[in-house]
């Protein structure tokens, strides 16, 4: 089932590079494809389908795998390393704080339509830190409507709280930001991503939300020192402005002054 479903995914990339009818045309074409090159027929398949929509823990398991042959495929195939670790640590002052899985696949079946996680601050956590939520989401839609949810919400010293929230509803990278401008402290972090459940739908046909790169991106502030005079370590003064010309008086306009 692994194996027809990567088939199907690839197939569904392809037909995605098309638009309007043509592609929901090649779309079914190259799916029937795939079904006879593993000799399933269509009624196989939506008999698979349906016992695995009902067992959501296994179908989760199987996109895992599927996610991972997909990520290698695509650096197999010249894919930017450097894209998918865009943010690293570096001396301390940029951190990703993400801890539950950088490639994960939600489902619309709970508790696997949720992926997310909540940090209390501690020592490492700075006044003025800002943070970017980000990732790669990719919908394996059958049918039905599209629609995740992605949130960051960060609470300061004073209490206050600060969020920032994203709908989707087709295949993006979302970035969110939350700044920091009045250099607050920080007291917790939370961020997740949810996938909603379209109740008109079909109940026995995929309806998957890949997340590839899930990145929660913690900055600290940089320090603007001034310039340090070479002799006694005081600020260098700006260079002096020539003093303005005394103002004419009313006799003597016109004239310049000795």
């Amino acid at each position: 089932m692994e194996d027809i479903l990567y088939d199907c995914h690839v197939a569904e990339a392809m037909a995605s590079l098309e638009y309007g009818e043509e592609a929901d045309y090649n779309s079914r074409l190259y799916r029937l494809g795939v079904l006879k090159k593993h000799k399933v027929t269509e009624a196989e398949y939506d008999s698979a389908m349906v016992y695995y929509t009902r067992h959501a823990d296994r179908l989760h398991a199987i996109y895992e795998n599927l996610v991972k042959r997909l990520g290698d495929e695509a650096l197999a195939l010249g894919a930017d390393a450097n894209d998918i670790n865009s943010f690293t640590v570096e001396a301390g002052d940029t951190a990703n704080i993400w801890t539950a899985g950088n490639d994960l696949v939600l489902t619309t079946t709970p508790p696997y339509n949720y992926a997310g996680m909540y940090v209390e601050a501690d020592s490492s956590y700075h006044r003025g830190d800002r943070f970017i939520f980000s990732c790669d989401a990719q919908f394996l839609y059958q049918d039905g409507l599209r629609d995740a949810l992605a949130h960051i919400a960060v609470r300061y010293a004073n209490d206050s709280i600060a969020t920032r929230m994203m709908r989707m509803s087709s295949n993006t990278r979302f970035n969110l930001e939350v700044p920091n401008t009045d250099s607050l402290g920080i007291k917790s972090v939370r961020a997740f991503v949810l996938l909603m459940k379209d109740r008109r739908s079909s109940e026995t046909t995929v309806k998957l939300l890949s997340l590839k790169n899930i990145r929660l991106i913690r900055f600290h502030p940089q320090k603007k020192e001034e310039k340090k005079d070479n002799q006694n370590g005081t600020p260098t003064p700006s260079p002096a402005s020539p003093a303005p010309a005394a103002a004419a008086t009313s006799d003597t306009v016109g004239k310049p002054r000795p």
